[in-house]
């Protein structure tokens, strides 16, 4: 479980940060990381069949204005590595995660809001190596704390939600 959880948690940083940076081309979606993650632990039927009922649960979640959705990028990465690594069916638990996630990246972004606060001094100064340098670093500085959060989830959570997926009654689970 040691490696699945390393390259779970990987993959999630890879896909969520290096995304936004090339452009946000949205292949952090469900549609696009179950299926690949899926790939990669093996089981590509699975996560197809993931990645389209989670997208399902996600479409049509975008950022407008203040609005801030759940991350779907945890939901899928996680929902597909319980799917496929313990066989227990976790789809219910998609929103409960990108939400829990979500709240996770709230406690980052004031100091991200500081660290944008350098951008118009070094656009004024006409400094791009220090811009391209700040757009690196705000979209990495979390990485690390997103990788360990992914991991451990798959690690150690394992037990955890397959406690939860056994113990709440089914029309709860389908309720979610």
């Amino acid at each position: 479980m040691l490696v699945q959880s390393l390259i779970c948690a990987a993959f999630y940083v890879f896909v969520k940060f290096f995304d936004y940076q090339l452009g946000t081309l949205y292949a952090f979606r469900p549609i696009v990381v179950c299926p690949l993650l899926g790939l990669i632990l093996g089981d590509l039927q699975t996560g197809l069949a993931l990645g389209a009922s989670i997208e399902a649960l996600f479409m049509g979640s975008v950022s407008i204005g203040a609005y801030i959705p759940p991350d779907a990028t945890s939901a899928g990465v996680l929902c597909t590595a319980y799917v496929i690594l313990l066989g227990l069916d976790t789809v219910g638990l998609a929103m409960p995660i990108g939400t829990l996630v979500l709240a996770l990246s709230n406690l980052f972004q004031p100091i991200t809001n500081w660290l944008l606060s350098f951008v118009p001094k070094f656009a004024a100064e006409g400094n791009g190596a220090k811009l391209t340098a700040l757009h690196f670093f705000i979209a990495l500085y979390v990485a690390p704390v997103y990788f360990a959060v992914i991991f451990f989830a798959v690690y150690l959570g394992s037990d955890a939600v397959a406690w939860i997926t056994n113990t709440v009654p089914e029309f709860v689970l389908n309720g979610f």
